[in-house]
């Protein structure tokens, strides 16, 4: 693990919150768990106040929260929680998705067209879970060529809850299958060369919905395997 010192360009603060929000995401650090300061401390070598400065942090992007006897813990997961996050981000990425469609390049085909081909040498190469990865690549590309800064905005804060329960619906769930997410990559691909923008809002939308009725089941199974059900 790095030290906070060999990381000359964060604060102790800093260092403490990219660790511990890596840790969150990757469900190294479970849902629920009661977070122990001093354990925490020890192990990142750090003193107890930038732990306490970067939990704070967490909580405020819903990482983490405090209950009523001040004992602060990972954030929950549960169904209700991804309906709400993904049926905002359906909206967001539909905007996006209807405004990019009028400017495409073939510069930015060529780079979605790479992010697809990948994920099917992916799949050949029985490595399907990099698909999860080159996924949320092809997002980043439509992003980056979109000028919709409130709706970037409002997607870059849900980014980290976004990126926890897609750890739940692939890397930790033995149902995952990566040849739908190639489909409707593909689906959407193809509509954004029409340019055709309620073409690729259908196929955006189709994608968000089954995506998110994928997770529901991926948090059922989760929870279900540690004897809870919200």
């Amino acid at each position: 693990m790095n030290s906070p010192h060999k990381m000359k360009r964060l604060s102790t603060a800093d260092f403490a919150y990219e660790q511990l929000k890596e840790r969150i995401i990757e469900l190294v650090l479970i849902p629920s768990l009661h977070i122990k300061e001093e354990e925490l401390s020890q192990e990142l070598n750090i003193s107890r106040t930038p732990l306490r400065q970067a939990l704070y942090r967490l909580e405020s992007e819903g990482l983490t929260y405090k209950h009523a006897n001040g004992r602060m813990f990972i954030a929950d997961i549960s169904i209700r929680d991804v309906q709400e996050v993904y049926s905002v981000r359906e909206q967001l990425e539909c905007l996006i998705a209807r405004e990019v469609s009028q400017n495409m390049t073939e510069d930015s085909l060529y780079h979605l067209e790479e992010k697809v081909a990948s994920m099917k040498r992916a799949i050949e190469v029985q490595r399907s879970f990099e698909v999860i990865k080159l996924g949320a690549d092809f997002h980043n590309v439509l992003y980056g060529l979109s000028t919709n800064k409130t709706a970037k905005r409002f997607l870059s804060q849900l980014h980290d809850q976004i990126e926890r329960y897609r750890r739940v619906g692939g890397y930790k769930n033995p149902d995952y299958t990566p040849d739908v997410p190639l489909q409707e990559y593909t689906n959407l691909l193809q509509s954004l060369k029409t340019k055709d923008a309620d073409k690729v809002e259908e196929s955006m939308r189709s994608h968000m919905k089954r995506s998110l009725v994928t997770l529901e089941k991926a948090v059922q199974n989760f929870l279900a395997s540690r004897g809870e059900e919200r």
